[in-house]
């Protein structure tokens, strides 16, 4: 066989092996036998003839000593300048500034003086201008912000697990009204024994989802997922809720869900499924039932067994990242939420957040013009708003991490029953402000009432910029001139925006309520100011409620209306629990009466029925305080016409047979807590 020449020029020499660098320092004997000495100690060579490898010089032995000291010498030089660090960082936090600073230029505070949560920055995503003051080294008694007694950190009996909820919760809340009466019993109870447990009292026995086994997967295909009740329950969600938080493609859904009924797909996605069932849930929970019960089963029944089905095809999922299985994740937290399972809630919409985290929907992705894109976008950006709100009514950290990680673009803010995702995300700023700088920062009272004042500014301006459909009756700004033509969705919408504008700022200005509760002194004017303000809100959200409920039915369906009732009850009956009959808590005692006829409304609720027995053991007590009328806020008597003293204007509430016996103290609310508890609440009523 020929040999094909090969042309010059196209020659490929093999390329050269790298030329090994020489040794820096090679030892004595591969020196005398010009071996490739690697520098080790013992070196290669030496180590394989089993030699003495000798350096010149004992160079490595200097080396290696000269190397370890380094190291301590190291070591002691970052602990000094970790000491000086500390020393300066607390000489800059004990030294006031001058009185004449402006507040806008102060340095932020640093990471650890504040909350773990996502922080505000300026020019972030949804975007962010004014930071937080440092603490000028206040007098401790001038020092503001809600104190860590108000904190929850108790056992809840029926999970046997630990919960937490921060100042901001309704939980707190009430706690804070609880030890404003009794001190002396808080004083001397561990949070985590086994004591009487608030969070105990106010949880929901009735609600405790089961996993399913792989079994039932297929009993729900077997019952044609449910097509007979389906229609009923996917109407009460998307003319429901979903107007609120309005993410899922309605069109899109319905088709899949014809494909599920009529066997149009052989292999029906186990995440639209899941999403499907959560639908139906919801649904089941939230609407009008005129009927006591569909194929057997009432509200509850249902809700919590297409609940318990979800979450079987998400354990059957194992960690999917896709969009149906975040907004199943959505959804379950909106359930929890609604069965006033706060530490579920917050669980659930941490799992859907960190899901669209790890598949990257919180980021533009380069192809825009993928069809899911936009409600991926809706998803993400709805999520965002909820989380913040929900984070901070139970007073915990966000999970969403820096603006900055998110660039996903914002949904428009066009008129559409999705514009109210845009201005939701603006809300939320402002929320997140007010957990970070009025709730957990160090500054003195009258720095954090100048920045309430600003933040109220802010919501104002925020509803100011509300379009017209949306924009709610709150304050000075005109409500919608066409409210009789506007769509479903708007009306939804507004009445919510109301309420929730009424409750975040009832809670900018309830530590100003705190604070004086706790001092019992006449109040400056200013302070006293605020103080109106935010009893003002707590009974414009009472009566707001009210008047939805007297006029649409489905709105008594919404059971997270109970936390904001509460909220704002507890807020009335702080007052009311310290001074007595006068004449600025008298006005006060219809609101919360109101609050109780809004919980009876509801009273398919275990948690409403519980909240209304308490509210009521108040009202008794208040009834029949012996505090004069007269006095008030601004009558400027120290005492605010009642004594100081711990329980003066306090009588004994009339303590029912049962509630002695328990290992509790003598407090009649605590033995209605342990019944609740002892006879794992009470039965559900089905119909309304």
């Amino acid at each position: 066989m020929q040999e094909i020449p090969r042309l010059p020029g196209l020659e490929h020499p093999a390329p050269k092996r790298a030329k090994r660098p020489r040794a820096a320092q090679a030892c004595d004997r591969c020196r005398t036998k010009k071996y490739k000495c690697d520098e080790q100690y013992p070196c290669s060579h030496c180590s394989k003839s089993r030699l003495d490898c000798v350096y010149q010089g004992n160079y490595r032995e200097r080396e290696s000593g000269r190397s370890a000291s380094y190291v301590v010498d190291l070591e002691k030089k970052v602990e000094e300048l970790a000491s000086k660090l500390h020393a300066a960082e607390a000489q800059i936090s004990t030294s006031p500034l001058p009185p004449n600073f402006p507040i806008a230029q102060q340095v932020a505070p640093r990471p650890m003086d504040t909350t773990p949560c996502s922080m505000p920055r300026t020019g972030s995503t949804p975007g962010e201008t004014t930071k937080v003051p440092p603490n000028p080294n206040p007098n401790p008694h001038e020092e503001s912000g809600e104190s860590a007694d108000d904190e929850i950190n108790e056992l809840n009996h029926h999970t046997n697990g630990v919960e937490f909820h921060g100042s901001t919760s309704s939980a707190a809340a009430i706690s804070h009204l609880q030890k404003a009466r009794e001190p002396k019993i808080h004083e001397t109870r561990h949070p985590l024994s086994g004591d009487f447990s608030l969070i105990s009292t106010l949880h929901n026995p009735s609600f405790s989802p089961s996993t399913t086994g792989p079994g039932q997967l297929n009993a729900i295909e077997q019952h044609n997922y449910y097509f007979d009740q389906a229609h009923v329950f996917m109407n009460g969600y998307f003319e429901n809720i979903h107007f609120i938080h309005p993410f899922i493609d309605k069109d899109d859904f319905l088709i899949r869900a014809n494909d599920l009924w009529f066997n149009r797909a052989n292999t029906p996605e186990p995440s639209f499924v899941a999403l499907y069932l959560s639908v139906l849930s919801f649904g089941a929970l939230v609407r009008v039932w005129d009927e006591d019960t569909l194929a057997g089963l009432g509200r509850f029944e249902w809700s919590r067994k297409l609940f318990g089905e979800a979450q079987a095809y998400l354990n059957y999922l194992r960690f999917s990242s896709d969009v149906e299985t975040v907004q199943c994740l959505y959804l379950m937290a909106k359930i929890c939420q609604n069965e006033l399972n706060p530490n579920m809630a917050y669980m659930y919409l941490g799992l859907a957040v960190r899901t669209c985290l790890s598949a990257g929907f919180n980021r533009e992705v380069r192809g825009p013009n993928d069809k899911r894109s936009s409600w991926i976008s809706k998803t993400w950006w709805g999520l965002f708003s909820l989380e913040i709100e929900m984070s901070f009514s139970v007073g915990r950290p966000d999970t969403l991490g820096m603006d900055e990680y998110h660039n996903r673009a914002i949904p428009e803010r066009d008129d559409s029953e999705y514009a109210i995702i845009p201005w939701m995300i603006d809300f939320a700023q402002i929320i997140r402000r007010v957990s970070v700088q009025i709730y957990h920062s160090r500054i003195t009272l009258q720095e954090k009432l100048q920045l309430a004042l600003q933040i109220e500014m802010e919501m104002d301006r925020w509803v100011a910029r509300l379009p017209e459909k949306l924009r709610p009756d709150v304050g000075n700004h005109n409500p919608s001139r066409s409210a009789l033509r506007d769509p479903k969705w708007a009306r939804r919408q507004r009445l919510v925006l109301r309420i929730r504008y009424y409750n975040v700022k009832m809670l900018l200005f309830r530590p100003f309520l705190s604070h004086f509760t706790r001092k019992l002194r006449h109040p400056p004017s200013e302070l006293e100011e605020a103080i109106n303000k935010c009893l003002d809100a707590a009974m414009k959200t009472i009566e707001v409620i009210h008047d939805i409920y007297r006029v649409h039915t489905f709105f008594r369906c919404w059971w997270y209306n109970t936390t904001y009732v509460m909220f704002a009850t507890s807020t009335l009956l702080l007052p009311m629990s310290k001074l007595g009959m006068c004449n600025d808590t008298m006005p006060h005692l219809r609101s919360v009466e109101m609050g109780v006829e809004i919980l009876e409304a509801m009273e398919e609720s275990v948690v409403a029925r519980k909240s209304v027995e308490l509210i009521r053991q108040y009202l008794r007590e208040f009834k029949a305080s012996g505090a004069q009328p007269g006095a008030g806020f601004g009558d400027g008597n120290e005492g605010m016409g009642v004594s100081t003293e711990p329980g003066a204007a306090q009588s004994a509430f009339e303590i029912p047979e049962w509630a002695y016996g328990f290992g509790f103290p003598d407090y009649s609310f605590e033995g209605i807590a342990r019944l609740f508890d002892d006879i794992g609440g009470l039965p559900m009523l089905d119909g309304d």
